[in-house]
């Protein structure tokens, strides 16, 4: 954002040059400068990049390249927040969890695109409905991997993860020169623990490790030990 603000004032440096007007002059209109008054006076950003590397004579100062080089040294982190809520039904007689509802609120602040961030959102919680229950890394007793190939592995799809419910809040970051914060991992920490209490929950217990797979969430009905290792027995 801020290497896109110098390179449009740099650009209206050299449309300033080429319409022979001064910058003042100048206002902003759908991607190209233009005379205040005169929309049909002016230039666009491609029209500004060529002429910059033209015979143009560039005010003092100026060189003759259309770019800019910026580091971004926020003063501090910007920090994105949300609030998830998960409804699960758990089958006594199996251990099977089954996501019912999930609900989540995210704030990024502003949404620079809103449907890649309803992306965003879509795979974390996926991912983090994935290590709630059922990704468990087990060995065998020799050591060897059980899981060690997506055959083996079980990961969620589509048919595992409910119709996700989003909604939103915007509160602008002070500390980002647009107010905007990240969104790719929020709902990756936000959702297993929300998917965690809510078996928990149903299983009127106070604590048990994850993942919650059929055999361990049975285990738990049973009043016996969490163990993971139990998982592949």
């Amino acid at each position: 954002a801020v290497a896109a603000q110098r390179i449009k004032d740099k650009a209206r440096v050299i449309a300033a040059a080429a319409l022979e007007c001064s910058v003042e002059d100048l206002e902003w209109e759908h991607g190209r400068w233009h005379v205040k008054g005169d929309p049909s006076q002016g230039k666009t950003i491609a029209e500004i990049a060529m002429a910059a590397h033209s015979s143009l004579e560039l005010p003092e100062g100026v060189e003759g390249h259309l770019d800019a080089s910026v580091v971004y040294n926020p003063p501090n982190l910007t920090y994105p927040f949300g609030a998830y809520i998960c409804v699960v039904d758990v089958d006594p007689q199996t251990g099977a969890v089954k996501v019912r509802r999930f609900i989540a609120v995210d704030d990024c602040g502003p949404r620079i695109n809103p449907m890649i961030v309803e992306g965003q959102v879509h795979g974390g919680l996926a991912d983090g409905l994935g290590m709630a229950l059922m990704e468990v890394i087990a060995f065998d007793p020799d050591g060897n991997n059980l899981g060690g190939s997506f055959m083996d592995y079980l990961l969620p799809t589509s048919m595992e993860c409910p119709s996700w419910e989003l909604g939103e809040t915007v509160t602008p970051s002070p500390h980002h020169p647009i107010g905007v914060k990240g969104v790719g991992e929020s709902a990756t920490v936000g959702s297993p623990p929300a998917v965690v209490n809510a078996v928990l929950d149903a299983l009127q217990i106070r604590h048990a490790d994850m993942p919650f797979t059929p055999a361990m969430t049975w285990r738990a009905l049973q009043g016996r030990p969490m163990r993971p290792d139990l998982a592949i027995e």
